[in-house]
């Protein structure tokens, strides 16, 4: 009888892992963007457009893809890195930034911050973001999410042309009780 039991036990627990309610995925999205060098009477630099984060739609993302998720099966997406950066030229760092925020909106949604940074020290050509613990499934459930930037007061246009690599990992909790027919 007791071994029967622990059968039992195994099947309920195995059946639970089957078709338990989160499966996990980390998908990475990255953009760059060219922002021309300024060496007198320097204008501010507001933001950078990283064009790529305009129209995100996580369903269209091929990990997602592949899987058959659709936006109904997203449970929770969280950023867990953002981390900025240089790529040209050779040796430029991100002290023209000042501050930055990237921010998430989507429409009939109120535009949140999810990371931020800086000042950042002389000679760093890479950053990791301060990220917030902001969820993300209303926006990334929505029509699509953009992300934009704004930078803080002091910053400026760099003394060249620099190109900067924005790359974001996203951490998705999906519902996979339905793509494994668990409902």
């Amino acid at each position: 009888m007791r071994r029967n039991t622990r059968k039992a036990g195994s099947l309920v627990l195995l059946a639970a892992l089957s078709c338990g309610d989160v499966d996990n995925f980390d998908i990475v999205e990255s953009s760059s963007t060219q922002i021309p060098g300024c060496t007198v009477a320097c204008q501010v630099l507001s933001t950078l457009p990283f064009a790529d984060f305009g129209a995100m739609d996580l369903t269209q993302n091929e990990e997602l893809e592949n899987q058959g998720v659709s936006k109904d099966q997203i449970d929770s997406v969280k950023v867990t890195d953002l981390v900025l950066t240089v790529t040209d030229p050779p040796g430029q760092d991100l002290t023209f930034i000042e501050t930055i925020e990237f921010r998430v909106s989507a429409a009939g949604l109120s535009e949140k911050v999810i990371a931020q940074g800086g000042p950042f020290p002389a000679g760093l050509t890479q950053v990791h973001l301060n990220v917030l613990d902001v969820e993300l499934k209303p926006y990334a459930s929505a029509e699509s999410m953009t992300i934009t930037t704004e930078t803080g007061p002091g910053s400026e246009m760099p003394p060249q042309s620099t190109t900067v690599e924005a790359t974001i990992t996203l951490s998705v909790d999906v519902n996979v009780s339905g793509v494994l027919g668990c409902d």
